[in-house]
Parts: C-alpha cells; structure tokens; sequence
C-alpha cells in the first residue's frame, strides 16, 4: 500500500505531462474493446440467423435423386425415434403466383405444422398451416407480407385467394397466413434471386408438382442426444427401409454454423491484435515518459537511498508507477467503450455488449504491457549511485 500511495503521489505531480500518455493507452483499449464488441454483436446476430434458417438442425437428403421414396409415411417412424425431437419436410419448387393484376416469382415451399419451428417463421396476420392441411392435402398457402404488399398494396390478405402455376400445373390457393418476409433470414439471403416465399401443406406440393418424394428432411436432435447422433441415426433407419445401401445421407448444418463462427472469431482475433499493436506503442511511451522521470527525480532517488532504500525499493516504486498509469488508461477506454456500446445497442437495438471477460483480459495486457516497459527505467533508477545522485542538479 505503501508503493502505491508513493507512486500515486509521484503521478499527481506531473499531471500535465501523463495526459498524452494516459488517453494513448485509452485509445488502445478503446479500439481492441470495439473491435470485440462489434465481433461480438456480429456473432450473435448470425448465430440467430442462421437459426432461423435452421442451421441448428441436420438435413437428411437423397444422394440420387431418383431413387428417392421419402414419404409422409415415413414421419411418425423417424419423430418416434429416441435421438430425435422434432422431424418436419421441405419440398420446393420454382413456381409462379397470380393474383389481381400483378404476377411473381415464387419459392413455393412444402411443409409441414411444424415449419414455424424449423425455419422460424414470424406470423403477422392469420395462421399457420395446420395438421389438417396437411392431412388433407388443402389448397391453403402462407405468405410473405412483401408478396401481400404487391398484391394489395396491404399485409392483412386473409382469406384472399391466388394462382400458383409450377411446371404447367396450376391450382388455386387461399391465404390463411401472412409472415414477416423481412425477418427472414432466408428472405435476406435470396431474396435477389427469389421474389417471395410461399408455403403449402407438403402434401398439396407432391400433386401441384407430380413429384411423390419428399426432397428432404429438418431433423432437430434431441436433448440427450448430438446432431451427428441424430443424423446418422435417421439415415440408417430410412437406408434400412429403402433398401438401399448408402442413398440417405445426412448433413450437419450446425457444423457449417460453428465453421462460419469460427471463421468470424478468427477475424475478429486478428483484427484485435492489430488493434494491441497500439497498446505496445503506449507501453513505448510509458518506457519514454518514465525515463525521463528518472532523470528529473535523480536527486530524490539519491535522498531514499541515502536513507535506507534498497534497490528492490526503488524497482518496485518505478514499476508500480507505469503499472498505475497503464492501470488509469486502461480504465479510461474501458468506460469509453462500453459507453458507447450502451449508447449504439439504444439507438440501434444491435446486441452491442462489453463482456467482463473480455474487459478484464485487456486490462490485464494493458497493465502487463506498462509493468514490462516500466521495468528499463526503473532499472536506471535503483542502479543509480547514492552519491552520484545526491550531487546531481
């Protein structure tokens, strides 16, 4: 405590001179703290989107096409089995929708009740397709607002009805449903390329489209089970029921997310260090500024030695004293920058958050980096002769 209060005593003397060093070390750990927290907000807003996606489930899929017999009646079997808790169809096809005086392309989407908990869908007006739809092979669709929008300039089309014509086929369908195409992020991510999204019972897909098989399956796993679990126990079971060998094979789309995530952590990473090189420059200026303490406290220096400081005495007042000052700068753009965190997550509703873990690293390098430079001066300092200094003016 001793050191401290001596070192914070030697600092508050020379206020005017820390002040460049002070907010150098500042900017440093502002700028390393920003770049994690906006890798960070990044992170978090893709994990949720891929998602919504369905990126946290395994797809299983035929490897040939035509030898393909997924079927409706296969579901039950593959939700009863134990690794798996939630099995939900995808089908799709190129389609074109007709309604009043505007015609459109459209991804036309078989699915399921259970499509909302797959692809995260966010109902606006109506309902979802339900599983008498589907049983019943209904000619109801769920829409994008977007593609309401075009059609009557207005979300709410409940009850409206539309053509969907796909390879020649056309049926009519009434709208039970409207969803949130801009929250999609399938809507985000194609949304160049296809128009709108529509949604049909995956039974009424197989008759518009004449194609019998299921294209492929969401598999989510279960909770005592893994993905890879999951899949592998999924595909075996539809391989053994085919007939076939090695025709279902599965996909762990989890993994790819952990792979994009990965690649993302690695970018931020490197964009962090970039951002410590600063750090080492402030650490530059620390070993600057606390040299030339040392020359201007030379007599001092000799005045503790002359009555009794030892030179771990000397060391240790030198080195806690660029310590502290990294330790105030560090603090400094600690709070600048989760300051502005706090202030950019209002403004923007982004999940901009300074983790303590984070923090705390930092503020440990900045301090480290401080304590490392301090060490050549405060060498010069306890090497210095007690009577050499004593005469120095």
């Amino acid at each position: 405590m001793e050191l401290v209060r001596t070192a914070v005593k030697s600092l508050a003397q020379k206020r005017a001179q820390l002040s460049l060093t002070v907010c150098g070390i500042a900017i440093g750990v502002f700028s390393v703290l920003v770049i994690s927290i906006i890798g960070g907000a990044g992170e978090t807003v893709i994990n949720g989107e891929l998602e919504k996606l369905g990126f946290d489930c395994v797809t299983i899929s035929a490897a040939q096409e035509e030898l393909n017999t997924l079927s409706g009646a296969d579901l039950p079997a593959v939700n009863a089995l134990e690794e798996v808790a939630l099995a939900a169809p995808l089908s799709t096809a190129i389609g074109r929708a007709v309604m009043r005086d505007y015609a459109g392309e459209v991804l036309v989407c078989g699915v399921d009740q259970n499509a909302g908990r797959i692809i995260h869908l966010e109902l606006k007006n109506g309902r979802f397709l339900q599983e008498g739809d589907v049983a019943a092979g209904a000619n109801v669709c769920v829409i994008d607002d977007q593609l309401a929008y075009a059609f009557y300039h207005r979300a709410n089309i409940v009850g409206k009805e539309l053509t969907v014509t796909v390879d020649q086929t056309a049926e009519t369908f009434t709208v039970v449903g409207v969803v949130d195409g801009e929250s999609s992020a399938l809507k985000n991510l194609a949304g160049d390329y296809i128009p709108s999204f529509l949604y049909i019972p995956y039974t009424t897909h197989q008759s518009l489209t004449g194609d019998p098989a299921i294209h492929r399956l969401f598999v989510k796993a279960a909770a005592r089970s893994t993905p890879e679990e999951a899949g592998e126990r999924v595909a075996s079971f539809l391989n053994r029921s085919s007939g076939y060998r090695n025709l279902y094979r599965y996909d762990d789309l989890a993994i790819q997310k952990d792979r994009l995530q990965s690649i993302l952590r690695g970018a931020t990473l490197a964009l962090s260090a970039i951002g410590g090189i600063s750090l080492v420059v402030s650490g530059l200026s620390i070993m600057t500024l606390m040299t030339a303490s040392v020359r201007d406290r030379t007599r001092e220096i000799g005045i503790k030695r002359a009555v009794g400081a030892r030179t771990v005495h000397i060391l240790l007042e030198f080195t806690t004293e660029a310590a502290l000052l990294a330790l105030s700068g560090s603090l400094l753009g600690i709070l600048a920058s989760g300051g502005l965190a706090a202030a950019a997550k209002a403004l923007t509703g982004l999940p901009l958050v300074l983790k303590g873990k984070t923090a705390g690293a930092v503020l440990l390098f900045s301090v480290a980096i401080g304590g490392i430079f301090g060490v050549y001066p405060a060498k010069l300092a306890a090497r210095l002769d007690p009577v050499e200094a004593l005469r120095y003016e």
